[in-house]
């Protein structure tokens, strides 16, 4: 199986703790990824820290992904847990930094795809998506 990586950065004119509160909460999320994004399950100490899972889309589609570390306004560590097929091994993490116009997260994705072709074609869908989404929240 092919290792796929999509990798972006976006710098905002948000403070670091706004930019983190926004991406870290599963209940906010939708909008930035263009579908529906709903916590299954709350983690600790936060609703949204780690072992809370979101389910991301509808229907027999929907995936889940379970949040395995995050530092507050520092980073978030997460695994698809769910669904997906044929995406195997998805592993992702958000990076977060203090910028002097405001904030920066780099958000890196790393996954294996059990069809040949289709890491490919994913891995486009993310970045495009994820990379509008940031756009849209400033």
């Amino acid at each position: 199986m092919p290792r796929h990586h999509v990798t972006l950065s976006h710098e905002s004119g948000k403070s670091l703790h706004a930019l983190y509160a926004l991406l870290s909460d599963h209940s906010r999320l939708g909008p930035v990824l263009g579908v529906p994004v709903k916590r299954i399950r709350d983690g600790a100490p936060g609703v949204n820290d780690t072992g809370s899972v979101r389910r991301i889309g509808i229907g027999p589609l929907a995936i889940e992904e379970t949040v395995t570390a995050c530092e507050t306004d520092r980073s978030i560590d997460y695994q698809l847990t769910g669904g997906g097929f044929p995406i195997r091994n998805h592993h992702g993490r958000l990076d977060f930094h203090r910028t002097d116009g405001g904030s920066r997260v780099d958000w890196y994705i790393e996954f294996d795809s059990a069809l040949p072709g289709a890491g490919i074609l994913v891995a486009a869908v993310l970045k495009r998506a994820i990379a509008r989404g940031l756009k849209n929240i400033g």
